[in-house]
């Protein structure tokens, strides 16, 4: 599988005239999927290594990586080899080095997890389950809530089940609110998972993560990115 010679890079540091550029990285990623940005560095997961499908990513504070790795590859194109470990959340402490599993799919509930996000204080991590959507059009269509602990992961529980398409990218806001990108639009759930409001990206354009820069929620679509300005914040 051959690298990607460069990725896009969206200078938001003027909200009403972003500025898209070419980034070149080295060495080159192999099919770049979610990254975040944590004191000055950009970690980014990809596709092509002995993981199955990298696909999200978020930093701690303190500086613990938990990532995500399904089988979106195999899923969705079978000309990949055959997964090789069972999907996933994984906890890497960059402090010490140590790297693990701290949410397995091997009981055959938790299948293809997608999207990640903490809560504003980061004691709880929101992730989204795909499952097989592809063949299944009525399953997996699940954001779960942990329990962030010292050593990993805890108390695993529904959050919410969306309606239509699946749980792709999510992102939270100060107050409490979880935002999932759900295939034509992004639903906005309260703290006890009730959908409170939804918005919508162009009819046919499918939605696919999103970005906070100040009060602006920036939506990344295949065909488009869309933004919109709301009364609350990231952090």
């Amino acid at each position: 599988m051959s690298a990607i010679p460069f990725v896009w890079k969206v200078d938001l540091s003027d909200p009403a005239h972003p500025k898209t550029t070419k980034v070149y990285p080295d060495p080159p990623l192999t099919i770049a999927n979610g990254a975040y940005y944590h004191n000055g560095s950009v970690y980014w997961v990809q596709e092509g290594h002995r993981c199955n499908s990298l696909n999200d990513i978020v930093v701690s504070e303190e500086g613990v990586v938990f990532f995500t790795d399904g089988w979106y590859g195999w899923d969705n194109f079978n000309d990949t080899m055959k997964p090789e470990l069972a999907n996933g959340i994984y906890r890497w402490d960059m402090r010490t080095g140590n790297i693990k599993v701290v949410e397995g799919a091997a009981d055959g509930a938790y299948v293809n997890p997608n999207g990640l996000a903490f809560n504003h204080d980061q004691t709880k991590l929101f992730s989204t389950n795909r499952g097989f959507a592809s063949a299944d059009a009525d399953g997996g269509r699940t954001i779960y809530m942990h329990r962030v602990t010292k050593s990993g992961l805890s108390d695993r529980e529904i959050f919410a089940y969306v309606d239509s398409g699946f749980p792709d990218g999510i992102k939270t806001d100060k107050d409490g609110r979880v935002y999932g990108v759900v295939t034509g639009s992004v639903d906005v759930f309260d703290e006890e998972g009730t959908l409170i409001g939804r918005i919508k990206v162009a009819q046919d354009d499918v939605a696919v993560n999103m970005a906070w820069v100040g009060h602006w929620l920036y939506i990344f679509g295949r065909q488009k990115i869309y933004r919109v300005q709301l009364n609350t914040t990231e952090r």
